[in-house]
């Protein structure tokens, strides 16, 4: 199966425009195969999106006979269930079953994101963890592991195959706050009404 219709999207790696086509057609189309069609591309969007509740719920939308009778789609539902029970070990198995070609590029993007969601997780919630542990959490191997942590500044003590995490700063946004964006709702309403 091709998706035709997000060929362009699929090469530019637009998963979230992917995730906008798909809940369009759910919505709009009234072809029932297309939609059936696009089941395991938008499941998979909704992971690589980061919103397994509500791949989750797509997953019970979908006709119980069409999921029975799909195993690319039970395949994807494995890897929401482990995603959902937040086990890298069986999540990462899940992601290298062949489900198919055409979802390829979805599986590489969904295993990028899952590792580098969960490495960020590691970096910011441990102030040591032990090299096996962390290659676990990052589904590569321990010597992996070791290179690739210590490419992000993170320290590596021989003796006790720990490795030291440097938390990661997160951006800090230039958009308000909530309670900023209220104070400053109610500035503009003062002022509107003291120069009326």
């Amino acid at each position: 199966m091709v998706f035709t219709e997000i060929a362009n999207l699929i090469a530019s790696k637009n998963f979230k425009a992917i995730l906008d086509y798909c809940q369009r057609q759910e919505i709009e189309s009234k072809n029932i195969e297309l939609i059936k069609s696009y089941y395991g591309v938008y499941l998979l969007s909704y992971l690589i999106n980061n919103d397994v509740i509500n791949a989750k719920h797509l997953w019970k939308r979908i006709p119980n006979d069409f999921k029975q009778s799909n195993q690319q789609l039970k395949n994807i539902y494995t890897i929401i269930k482990s995603i959902s029970q937040t086990n890298p070990t069986i999540t990462y198995t899940s992601l290298s079953t062949n489900i198919g070609d055409e979802y390829t590029p979805f599986i590489t993007a969904l295993k990028d994101n899952f590792q580098t969601r969960t490495f960020e997780l590691i970096s910011n919630a441990y102030s040591s963890i032990t090299v096996n542990d962390c290659s676990l959490y990052l589904g590569i191997s321990p010597d992996d592991t070791i290179q690739f942590t210590t490419s992000k500044g993170w320290e590596h003590d021989k003796a006790s195959n720990t490795l030291k995490p440097v938390p990661i700063q997160k951006q800090v946004s230039g958009l308000p706050t909530g309670n900023q964006q209220i104070r400053s709702l109610t500035s503009y309403v003062l002022f509107l009404e003291k120069s009326t």
